[in-house]
């Protein structure tokens, strides 16, 4: 295990390296990518190529909205993993869930916590789908790529791509041998290390290897009751790839994946401001929480995924093999109920273990002929998961005190989640005339559900109440239908025309699909019937001005039906929640992105986004409202459903205006190339829950760094910022177990960073 020690001299080594002459061969590598620099920098803006449709194009020519960043990008930019894109990327944000985050794009995606459902927001990695979001996995140097795929991807990717998806590629073995390693330290005494090589082998097999290690040693704020510090991380984990290519026809890459966080950045539940618990806790102040013990998570997960690769003259087959093992625990407090007898003390103690499988199998069959007419796609999915969920529920105590409720009666839920999922899809691209092409996708899916699961008396534990017998079924089987399918096509259709070289427009229908499915710690709630959305969009892509400016343009209407929410308001049981569909919701929206590059050395690029985002009909929804404060006893009440219709309430984390905008300089000097960045990423007001009542104030992010790389050297020196302005924002906000509550964003955060390429 690395040390701080070890890590802050490995720091000072990294430094001296800057005084060490990179071996002639890294001098040739480096000038073919200073040549390609010059060429970019000559023409203008260079090209992106990305695989949004499963094969190599160049951005501008895919009739899909994409927001992809380089590895490059992605470094001057200041993002240091997956949940920094928003800054990045207008119409999209996250929510915190225990060590993961929840993605949310153009006001889709899914207020549930955990491992208890799927998101509408994919996530996947070098093809890999990751039924679990644990976005931390990704603070890796090792990444090629980043494309954020906008509307539904219904028929190429499929599973729960209902408003999008994220897609990370992570760099190839390479026939040329390089490292990439930097070391870095910040305030809150947060250091990182992180290490890329890659090397070939013999001229058919190369190999690559990224490790990673953070640090927080500090924490963001305080737990006023232990005196502790809270919101820390950790995080270490490896990566690594072999290639093999035992002919010209043929590659095989094994991947495989390791990472485990320690972090209660996600479960140190704060007071909202405002707000009164039912308990009488209230807002304690920025980065302050005021509870018995000091909460914490802990996310362990690997994978291993194979990918074969083989042309066969007209077409090549690829199949993609994988499976991932994550394993979560965490333990926190959940607000009081009213009456308890000592103020500003916890009554509910959560404490819970997750686990999921999942192996998964895809065969693809794609053309090959570039010159052809007819591009085309086939391919079958199969998908196995199986989640378990453990929740220990128990009043605490202050000394022989403790709340008689039988509601509270101390309970272990165990419940098991199978998912089997069966999908075949096919999609053909025909040129209706030289400029013209038409666009037919079709996939059918196949998802079967299981429930199962136990409910046990929890034995006393110190400072709970003694164990009562359950009030509710031991197992769901007998209450409600434990077994589940659910079928569905859904399609694309895609319209694109070349008005001319460098301006593309297109207009596209897509239907897409994110299965029903049980509450696993619910066994008297029903499973929820699935998601599907209609999306309508038109787009223009262009290149302008001699590629001095990329613009791009599209709008949107959403018609999304059946929406999946979670609640923990009544009649959800004490410390649980249950799980229900929504009507319908209309979203309408424009999505701007561009970049511009005026002069030699200076990029400006960003976007913005305009949404809005409501529902059209939902009666019998849950609305929550602040009980009156009564011998400093608060917290809420939950009206009948009969009181909440919230036609027309704004969708959860559907920000109406959003926008971001970077700048990137960079000068040479007699002393070597110093590049500057800024970005400003802003946020008008949006909302938390259906009801429209807990609210996060619009806000700006800035960032800003400065980067010296010594002439004729391997070595970089970094000066980063974030938050610069200090802002206090929110990553979650939640009424849960008759309180609101909210979790911070990280403070201003500053520091220095050291690197080494060759």
């Amino acid at each position: 295990m690395f040390t701080k020690n070890a890590l802050r001299a490995s720091a000072a080594a990294i430094a001296a390296l800057a005084f060490i002459p990179a071996p002639a061969w890294a001098d040739q590598q480096n000038e073919g990518a200073a040549s390609a620099a010059d060429d970019a920098g000559s023409s203008g803006i260079g090209e992106i190529i990305v695989t949004a449709n499963k094969r190599s194009q160049n951005m501008q020519q895919v009739p899909i909205a994409i927001a992809a960043f380089t590895s490059e990008t992605l470094t001057t930019q200041g993002v240091k993993s997956v949940v920094d894109l928003p800054q990045l990327t207008p119409g999209l944000g996250f929510t915190r869930t225990l060590v993961g985050t929840n993605a949310f794009l153009r006001g889709v995606g899914t207020t549930s916590a955990g491992y208890s459902t799927e998101s509408p927001i994919a996530t996947y990695v070098d093809g890999l789908y990751l039924p679990n979001s644990a976005a931390s996995s990704f603070s890796f140097n090792n990444i090629e790529r980043i494309e954020v795929l906008k509307g539904p991807q219904s028929t190429l990717y499929g599973r729960n791509t209902t408003g999008g998806l994220i897609h990370v590629i992570t760099k190839e073995p390479g026939d040329v041998a390089a490292i990439d390693m930097s070391a870095s330290y910040g305030n809150y005494d947060t250091v990182q290390a992180n290490f890329y090589g890659s090397t070939p082998i013999t001229d058919t097999l190369a190999v690559n290897f990224a490790a990673l290690y953070i640090d927080q040693g500090d924490g963001w704020g305080k737990n006023l009751f232990t005196s502790s510090d809270v919101y820390k991380f950790r995080d270490h984990g490896f990566q690594g790839k072999i290639r093999w290519h035992p002919t010209p026809d043929t590659k095989i890459t094994l991947r495989g994946f390791y990472d485990k966080v320690h972090t209660d950045q996600g479960n140190a539940v704060a007071m909202y401001p405002g707000s009164v618990g039912t308990d009488g806790s209230v807002y304690q102040g920025e980065y302050r929480i005021n509870t018995r013990f000091d909460p914490h998570a802990m996310q362990r997960q690997y994978s291993v995924s194979l990918k074969a690769e083989q042309g066969l003259g007209f077409a090549t087959l690829t199949s993609t093999t994988g499976y991932i093992n994550n394993k979560s625990f965490a333990e926190q407090t959940q607000g009081s109920i009213l009456g308890q007898p000592i103020l500003n003390q916890g009554a509910i103690f959560l404490g819970g273990l997750q686990t999921a499988k999942t192996f998964s199998q895809e065969l693809q069959l794609a053309s090959d002929n570039p010159a052809s007419p007819f591009q085309w796609i086939i391919g079958g999915f199969y998908y196995h998961d199986k989640t378990m969920i453990l929740t220990d529920v128990y009043g605490t105590c202050v000394g022989a005190v403790c709340d008689p409720n039988p509601r509270l009666a101390p309970l272990r839920t165990t419940g098991f989640q199978k998912t089997k999922s069966y999908s075949v899809y096919g999609e053909g691209t025909y040129d209706l005339t030289d400029t013209t092409r038409l666009t037919l996708g079709l996939r059918y899916t196949s998802d079967r559900k299981e429930l199962d699961g136990t409910l046990v008396p929890l034995p006393g534990r110190p400072n709970s109440i003694p164990a009562l017998p359950p009030s509710v079924a031991p197992s769901p089987h007998g209450v409600i239908d434990t077994e589940v399918t659910f079928d569905k096509l859904t399609w694309r259709v895609v319209l694109a025309q070349d008005l001319s070289d460098d301006v593309h427009a297109y207009a596209s229908y897509n239907r897409g699909f994110k299965s029903g499915g049980y509450n696993p710690i619910s066994f008297t709630n029903p499973p929820s019937r699935p998601e599907v959305l209609d999306a309508y969009e038109v787009g223009v892509k262009s290149e302008l001005f001699d590629r001095m400016l990329r613009l791009n343009v599209s709008g949107f209407y959403y018609d999304y039906k059946d929406i999946q929410l979670r609640t923990t308001a009544p009649p959800a049981p004490a410390g649980g929640s249950i799980l229900l569909n929504a009507a319908s919701a209309h979203i309408k929206g424009v999505d701007v992105d561009f970049e511009f590059a005026p002069v030699r050395g200076l990029m400006i690029n960003g976007g913005l986004e305009y949404l809005d985002a409501k529902y059209h009909e939902f009666p019998n929804g849950t609305c929550t409202v602040a009980r009156p404060v009564v011998g400093g006893i608060g917290g809420t009440i939950t009206l009948p459903p009969a009181q909440c219709t919230l036609d027309g309430y704004r969708l959860p984390q559907a920000t109406k205006f959003s926008y971001s905008i970077g700048v990137t300089y960079s000068v040479d000097t007699g002393i070597g190339t110093f590049d500057f960045n800024a970005n400003d990423g802003y946020k008008s007001t949006f909302v938390w829950e259906p009801d429209n009542r807990l609210k996060q104030k619009g806000y700006h992010l800035i960032n800003a760094s400065v980067t010296w790389t010594p002439e004729d050297s391997p070595f970089s020196l970094q000066l980063y910022g974030r938050n610069l302005g200090g802002v206090y924002y929110f990553t979650s906000a939640a009424n849960a177990g008759g309180n609101d509550g909210h979790l911070p964003g990280a403070p201003r955060t500053y520091g220095v960073k050291a690197r080494y390429q060759f």
